[in-house]
């Protein structure tokens, strides 16, 4: 028998919060990527389908998530070491998932796990709720933006053309994976508007950010990392990141800063001992106020409305059986 994970979700209810299809659509689209390195991120499918009452999904186990490491497990901040090996994997993720044509519109430490066992040094990208495809059909061309947009996702993390209305594009999701990546350096320091609530006020740090009038941020962030957020800062909507240029800057800040990118993580032979994973808290109300709409009409909803649609659960399967459910999801 083998654990894997299981989410729902009820057939009926407010379509706006109905989320589980693009999950279905992304993670079926990543265990159909050919290179293995490509897909090494992403959790695997393993079934899905519908009864009269509510749709499912199985993919595969992981542990617990980067924030839930860091507050449950390390209770401090992440080592230097692992915060740039974390930085590294989950911008690997976030241009694998581009490369698909999706934007993840979610980034942020809760969305990204651990793998298990022999699985335990690699991250994993997860929640594609508001995931938006962002090319036209097979081609690689971007879409038209949008003319406004409702806010959706997780006010700490979120891009300032979401704050704004604007559509998010591949640099949006970066700019999310900058204040994760400060974040997960200095949780003290790195996001001077960690604690704020309002929406207006919140943006108007991020733009003083991306002005660096925040001195504090570099206290524990190595300051060469503004040219990442110089980069970010200068793309464009429709413009295809740079992602060599960006890992390779990782790496070369590692190396000015004498940061052993080899060194253990720090959960190594930790997480185990964190009994609820990742897909099982991925449901509740962070502290962050993460608001989320509809793909098509982007009205504005709170994550804890999402509860009454959407669970996931940990569940022990026979993987030789085959299911009887149809899967017409």
């Amino acid at each position: 028998m083998t654990e894997y994970a299981l989410k729902t979700e009820m057939c009926e209810g407010d379509r706006r919060l109905l989320r589980l299809k693009i999950e279905v659509y992304v993670l079926g689209i990543c265990k159909n990527i050919g290179n293995p390195e490509k897909r090494k991120h992403f959790i695997e499918l393993i079934d899905r389908g519908k009864t009269n009452k509510f749709k499912f999904l199985v993919m595969g186990l992981v542990g617990p998530s980067l924030e839930d490491i860091r507050k449950n497990i390390v209770c401090k901040n992440f080592s230097r070491s692992t915060a740039m090996q974390a930085s590294f994997q989950t911008l690997q993720a976030i241009a694998d998932l581009h490369d698909i044509g999706y934007l993840h519109r979610d980034i942020k430490p809760q969305n990204f796990a651990v793998g298990l066992g022999q699985y335990e040094n690699t991250i994993y990208i997860l929640d594609f709720g508001i995931a938006r495809k962002f090319t036209i059909g097979e081609t690689k061309q971007v879409k038209k933006p949008r003319l406004h947009v409702k806010f959706l996702g997780t006010i700490r993390f979120a891009s300032r053309a979401c704050h704004h209305g604007i559509e998010q594009g591949r640099k949006d999701d970066l700019e999310s994976w900058i204040y994760m990546v400060y974040d997960m350096l200095d949780d003290r320091h790195g996001l001077p508007w960690k604690h704020l609530r309002d929406r207006l006020h919140v943006v108007i740090y991020k733009e003083k950010f991306f002005r660096f009038q925040f001195p504090n941020c570099y206290s524990i962030v190595p300051s060469e990392f503004k040219r990442l957020v110089e980069y970010v800062n200068g793309m464009t909507f429709a413009e295809e990141p740079d992602y060599t240029y960006m890992t390779h800057s990782i790496k070369s800040i590692a190396k000015q800063n004498h940061i052993d990118m080899e060194k253990k993580l720090d959960w190594i032979g930790r997480s185990k001992n964190e009994k609820r994973t990742s897909q099982e808290e991925s449901d509740e109300t962070s502290e962050d106020n993460r608001y989320t709409g509809s793909d098509e009409s982007e009205e504005t909803e709170k994550q804890s409305r999402t509860k009454k649609f959407s669970t996931r659960r940990k569940v022990v399967m026979d993987t030789q059986k085959k299911s009887p459910i149809p899967k017409n999801l």
